[in-house]
């Protein structure tokens, strides 16, 4: 375990802001009692609040990494105090060894005589712990408040995938419950091929088959593809030929990167559907990507105009709020003998 993970410049840049205003309060205390001051002093204190703010900042990452969530923040805390203390009086007792005389005779003019060392190291730890309660306290609190922050953009980003799959979960139940009416009617076409011939009642089959096969549903939870999409949509068209009679003139165009991209289920189908309504010659698909968007277009020629915008067009329409909010678009339009629709979705 790594105890200083996180430990960077955002410690430094809080505790030299930190060590500036409580140098320059110590300063302003000191000039109003009149003490003498010694600038070099001042300016090897002003070093050794910043150090010193560096290691309670420092004490305070190890105990956080250490006690993590298993413990509260009062209890994270009090840990971090005692540890900067102790921490802060061991490297304050180094330094009476390292440091030149002069210094220490300047800072006993400051402070006064110590009574013994046992006085020196309470005075220390009192002073190191003082520092502390400071700018540890602080600092813990603007982490607790970082850490229901995430937990609570956490809890909304869950709350939305939950949605989503909820979303998804009645999508793929519509796409595993085929039209009883289009199965039967479906299933008697294809009688009424094999009793013509056995090849066409053959090619009737395969077409049934591959349509229900492209509607089967994926994994629980899972999105489809666009080239999925739009093999369920030509699969759609031959299931729809061997009802109307009439051959539909169907073109797709994809983009390899388009294809391979990730789209809900049953997006295309009910547009494709409406597309088909009437008596539709020819259907054109065209799905290509760019700048961060998918972007699918469908236009159909020979279709009679309806002025009604179908449950079809309203079901896409709501699932795509439900999904993208604003972030997706749907246009569909119908004129004399020509409809077109066209989907927008950020990949």
């Amino acid at each position: 375990m790594n105890l200083l993970a996180g430990f960077g410049k955002r410690q430094v840049l809080i505790a030299l802001v930190f060590c500036v205003p409580v140098q320059f309060a110590h300063l302003i205390y000191a000039l109003l009692e009149q003490k003498q001051l010694q600038l070099s002093l001042i300016g090897v204190w002003m070093v050794f609040s910043f150090l010193f703010a560096l290691l309670g900042l420092a004490c305070a990452v190890a105990s956080d990494n250490l006690l993590g969530e298993r413990v509260g923040t009062g209890t994270r805390l009090i840990v971090a105090l005692l540890l900067a203390a102790a921490v802060m009086t061991v490297v304050s007792e180094l330094m009476v060894y390292v440091m030149p005389a002069w210094m220490m005779d300047e800072e006993r003019q400051m402070i006064g005589e110590y009574a013994g060392f046992v006085h020196r190291i309470a005075f220390r730890f009192a002073t190191s712990g003082d520092t502390a309660l400071l700018l540890i306290p602080l600092y813990m609190m603007a982490q607790a408040s970082r850490r229901a922050t995430r937990r609570l953009h956490d809890a909304r980003l869950s709350a939305l995938a939950t949605e989503r799959n909820v979303v998804e979960a009645d999508l793929r139940a519509m796409q595993a419950r085929v039209e009883p009416e289009l199965l039967f009617a479906a299933l008697r076409a294809v009688d009424e091929a094999y009793a013509r011939n056995v090849e066409e009642g053959e090619r009737a089959l395969d077409a049934l088959i591959a349509f229900l096969r492209a509607a089967l549903p994926a994994e629980p939870g899972s999105t489809s593809t666009v080239a999925a999409e739009l093999d369920l949509v030509r699969a759609y068209v031959g299931v729809a030929e061997l009802l109307s009679g009439p051959k539909l003139a169907l073109e797709i165009t994809a983009e390899p990167a388009a294809r391979a991209n990730a789209m809900p289920a049953m997006l295309l189908l009910p547009l494709a559907r409406w597309a088909m309504d009437g008596a539709a010659a020819a259907l054109k698909l065209v799905a290509r990507q760019g700048n961060g968007v998918l972007e699918i277009s469908l236009r159909s020629d020979g279709a009679a105009s309806s002025s009604r915008d179908t449950d079809d067009i309203a079901g896409v329409r709501e699932r795509l709020e439900h999904l993208y909010g604003t972030r997706a678009k749907l246009e569909a339009s119908s004129e004399s003998h020509v409809r077109r629709a066209f989907i927008a979705l950020p990949v």
